[in-house]
């Protein structure tokens, strides 16, 4: 089936563009944003998370200081791009203006205008072939500063609650040198029912009567991970640079979770983004009906499921 690609309306989020192949269908926002805020098999259930009633949002004094009396900036859900370090208020920019678009030869582009303040141009492409269950996502950020900016991309994807992740770990193979990292943020407890910290895989499970948030990054040089809700699979790939640096102590792959969703964090290297210039990230993201979910603390179970996934 040919790539279909048409405006519509979408649950409380006014105008998106719909992009499908027959096989999967996406859902991007362009009255605020963008967006993902829709990824699924065809006739399937959303993998996203989407935040209708507006819960997770940042506002303040800074930032009526910076972005304009009133500013107010929401998740809103969905797959996004921010810039690492994290810090606020300037990786919380309000993006709730109309995003332009324009249809390219194998999918679609999604440009908001420049954020005011931080001289940064945030967009992605959504790319879509006809029989396959994935889609790439170019992101990137242009330097409309006069000064060289220092920052990693940071591709998050909120998702639905009700599964878990599969994370996997290093293996190194000389016995001298380190394999694995942990970093971990001032709030993770190593304690946490929802973790499991495997030889060979992390799994991270969301659970919607946590009370608590839970945040872990790892230097992923595999490039991917996986989460499992019902009877569906989401692959998250990228590159990992083994030659590059990384924010957040070496972090490629940071994952969040709390009582609503869970995170999929994937990072560029940091870039010197010289003004004009224009770096870019890319990640592969793929849905797969499956049979049975593993044990999560089963790390036979977990090799052998991702084996089958590929």
């Amino acid at each position: 089936m040919a790539i279909q690609i048409k405006e519509t309306e979408y649950l409380n989020y006014g105008r998106c563009v719909h992009i499908s192949n027959g096989i999967i269908e996406v859902m991007v926002t362009i009255d605020v944003g963008p967006r993902i805020i829709h990824f699924s098999l065809v006739n399937g259930e959303n993998m996203l998370f989407t935040d209708q009633d507006r819960k997770y949002r940042a506002f303040g004094e800074e930032f009526d200081q910076l972005y304009g009396e009133g500013s107010v900036f929401y998740n809103y859900g969905g797959h996004r791009l921010w810039l690492s370090p994290e810090s606020t208020p300037d990786t919380y920019y309000p993006d709730n203006e109309p995003v332009v678009y324009g249809i390219l030869s194998e999918g679609v582009s999604f440009l908001p205008a420049r954020q005011k303040h931080n001289d940064i141009q945030l967009g992605f492409e959504v790319m879509m072939n006809e029989n396959t269950s994935d889609i790439m996502v170019v992101h990137s950020a242009k330097n409309c500063s006069k000064e060289p900016k220092t920052l990693a991309l940071w591709s998050i994807t909120m998702m639905a609650p009700g599964g878990f992740e599969i994370i996997p770990q290093n293996q190194g193979e000389d016995p001298l040198q380190p394999d694995r990292s942990l970093i971990l943020w001032p709030y993770a407890d190593l304690r946490d029912p929802r973790a499991f910290l495997g030889n060979r895989f992390i799994t991270l499970r969301q659970d919607s009567s946590a009370t608590s948030a839970f945040k872990l990054g790892v230097i992923n040089r595999a490039g991917w991970a996986a989460y499992v809700r019902k009877n569906v699979a989401l692959m998250k790939r990228y590159v990992h640079n083994i030659h590059a640096a990384y924010p957040d102590l070496g972090a490629s792959f940071e994952t969040y979770t709390n009582g609503d969703f869970l995170e999929m964090e994937s990072l560029s290297p940091l870039y010197h983004i010289e003004p004009g210039n224009t770096v870019r990230h890319v990640e592969n993201l793929t849905l797969q009906r499956i049979d049975q979910p593993p044990k999560l603390d089963d790390e036979a179970a977990l090799d052998a499921f991702v084996a089958e996934l590929g």
